[in-house]
């Protein structure tokens, strides 16, 4: 029973960091649930096969489209978003390159605090035009920098969500679209995460599908929220996100 009920932790917490701004390896989740290394693995697809479940359609359609010829900018923004974290990623991790706890919670912390300050301040939009326009499409640039941020995000315990979702709100794109964007490329960065992480699938299947199942729901309800509360409360939701990774941040190098 303690191993069900560490599995179902396990999918939780990795699921609820993989969504927000946190991050589901290092300090502080990695010390709540005594297997969590172990389950982080099937949790990690948990959270993966959520978002292809939650936006099936919307997938679905562009990639029809795309076979008619037709590209719209968001596929675009996948596609080459996910190829720039792919890019970027597996080299880093090739030279062994990471970071210290404490650096990482340092970059996941300030991450936070850029959430907070392009929220409550989107008129310091380096890209506003003259007319005072925004864009209601992702461009290459977005494709770059959330690639980009996605790739960064394999060292140490960087938080991906925390660097993407500034990527995509510094240039002012509605809050519900920046946090779609952000978890359209996530599985990019997961399953390069996958390919990165050792696991030993020895022992009872029930323990891993376990954690794998409490991810899958929980992504699917925070993923809902999330997308249901950026739409209603826009920069409210994105400043308090911003302040989450801040507070959790600040505490861990503070402790």
């Amino acid at each position: 029973m303690t191993a069900i009920v560490d599995a179902i932790l396990s999918g939780f917490i990795a699921a609820l960091a993989s969504v927000l701004p946190l991050s589901p390896e290092g300090e502080p989740f990695s010390s709540l649930v005594s297997d969590y290394s172990y389950l982080l693995v099937p949790a990690y697809l948990g959270v993966a096969f959520a978002i292809f479940f939650y936006f099936r359609d919307e997938f679905s359609r562009q990639c029809l489209q795309a076979m008619r010829g037709i590209y719209k900018p968001s596929l675009k923004f996948v596609a080459f978003a996910s190829l720039f974290t792919v890019l970027l990623g597996y080299p880093l991790w090739r030279f062994s390159l990471n970071l210290p706890g404490e650096v990482s919670a340092i970059i996941n912390a300030l991450s936070g605090g850029l959430i907070v300050l392009y929220s409550l301040r989107p008129n310091l939009n380096p890209l506003k035009g003259p007319d005072g326009k925004l864009p209601e499409e992702p461009s290459m640039v977005d494709s770059l920098s959330a690639g980009l941020a996605g790739g960064v995000a394999v060292l140490g315990s960087l938080s991906r969500t925390g660097l993407v979702l500034p990527a995509l709100i510094i240039p002012s794109h509605k809050p519900r679209k920046a946090v779609e964007w952000a978890l359209w490329v996530a599985p990019a960065y997961i399953l390069l995460k996958l390919t990165l992480i050792s696991w030993n699938s020895s022992g009872d299947v029930w323990i891993p599908f376990t954690a794998f199942l409490s991810a899958f729901i929980t992504s699917l309800l925070v993923i809902h929220l999330l997308l249901v509360l950026a739409e209603r409360r826009g920069r409210g939701l994105l400043v308090t996100l911003g302040l989450i990774s801040v507070v959790v941040y600040s505490l861990e190098v503070l402790i």
